[in-house]
């Protein structure tokens, strides 16, 4: 197929996506997953295939983490944390002290593709999350703002291990720490001061002072093979206040990723999963994703603090769902050779899992708000 005839069927199919999740109410990503899927399995179109497919999914992917990190507020972080740790160590360790385990044992999966699932398991779906939360004027609530805190929180935590357990030993990681320290602070400090500068100038600049470090960083990341995921979130989090500051900007920024990069991302996603694996692993898919799920309630109802605990099932669900960074974290391990395409296939449906049954759950039954009303 020719190559802009690809992207327009991909556009296409992305528009798709959103119309179909308008209509239901939950992320475009899951539709764009089961999209990428089809016309991987039915059309043979798949990211591997098109170089510029996949690069423009990594950017994507880039994007997407670097948009999360900028969600969360340091002022918020300042305020919740005391709430908000608790659930962010139980619901990452629920399933990182588990999962693992169970795949290395009883799945007879590598010790890295183990290590790797329970990696991109413990996540909390940022994507999901912020939908149910910020779209529904949530957000600035008690229980809204524990539960984003809680699940930055989660997220970074997810972030450092795949950092920690997969960065290979070399200079080149020396020389990404060392250009992390420098930047994610003078980021934070010194970014709309910058920002401001630039304002309304043709061209636009904002933008550009915004992509050029984060691109800097996930070049670095890749010379030195390590997922881009914590230098990008790191500094989506350093800009998160600067940005938020400055919502025409921050619009430019959310626009150049979410209106076509991060599309592709899922839609590359969904076009490496293999459908003669999902099938095979049906029963694994099924037992693995729910038990996901109820493993993280069961953690993280405990850790609720006692003014949130009347609302502690709808928080423990919430904290339950998966999709962003776990999607992230098994295309950095598919990229590597970490776990093969059935192992990937059998992960992403675990993921489509956690990204459905707890948010249907939470918002038909244990809305807080719902039953307020």
């Amino acid at each position: 197929m020719n190559d802009l005839l690809a992207l327009a069927f991909l556009m296409f199919l992305a528009v798709s996506a959103q119309l179909i999740a308008s209509r239901f109410g939950l992320s475009a990503a899951i539709f764009e997953i089961l999209l990428g899927l089809a016309v991987g399995q039915v059309l043979g179109i798949r990211s591997a295939d098109f170089e510029w497919f996949s690069f423009l999914a990594i950017l994507g992917g880039i994007g997407l983490t670097f948009l999360a990190g900028t969600e969360m507020e340091l002022e918020r972080m300042r305020r919740q944390w005391k709430s908000s740790l608790p659930l962010a160590l139980a619901s990452f360790l629920s399933v990182f002290i588990t999962v693992p385990l169970a795949m290395y044992y009883l799945a007879g999966w590598s010790l890295d593709a183990s290590l790797l699932s329970g990696v991109a398991l413990s996540e909390t779906s940022v994507a999901i999350v912020y939908v149910v939360l910020v779209e529904g004027g949530r957000a600035r609530t008690d229980v809204g703002s524990v539960i984003l805190a809680a699940c930055f929180l989660t997220n970074l935590i997810a972030s450092i291990a795949l950092a920690v357990l997969f960065a290979p030993p070399g200079i080149e990681v020396l020389i990404l720490v060392l250009a992390v320290l420098l930047i994610v602070p003078l980021a934070y400090r010194y970014a709309g001061r910058v920002l401001d500068r630039f304002k309304g100038r043709p061209g636009e600049p904002e933008v550009k002072l915004v992509l050029l470090p984060l691109l800097l960083l996930a070049g670095l990341a890749s010379v030195a093979g390590v997922a881009a995921v914590l230098p990008a979130y790191l500094f989506g989090f350093a800009m998160s206040r600067s940005l938020n500051e400055r919502k025409e900007a921050w619009s430019k920024v959310r626009t150049v990723f979410l209106g076509f990069m991060v599309s592709l991302f899922f839609l590359a996603a969904g076009s490496n999963v293999s459908m003669e694996a999902l099938i095979a692993g049906a029963l694994i898919i099924l037992a693995l994703g729910f038990g996901r799920v109820l493993l993280k309630m069961v953690f993280v109802l405990p850790t609720v603090s006692g003014s949130l605990r009347k609302d502690r099932v709808y928080i423990a669900l919430l904290m339950s769902t998966s999709l962003t960074f776990g999607m992230v974290f098994l295309q950095f391990g598919l990229e590597q050779g970490l776990i093969d395409t059935t192992q990937f296939s059998i992960l992403v449906g675990t993921i489509i899992i956690g990204a459905l049954a707890p948010t249907l759950a939470a918002q038909r039954w244990f809305d807080p708000w719902t039953k307020r009303n």
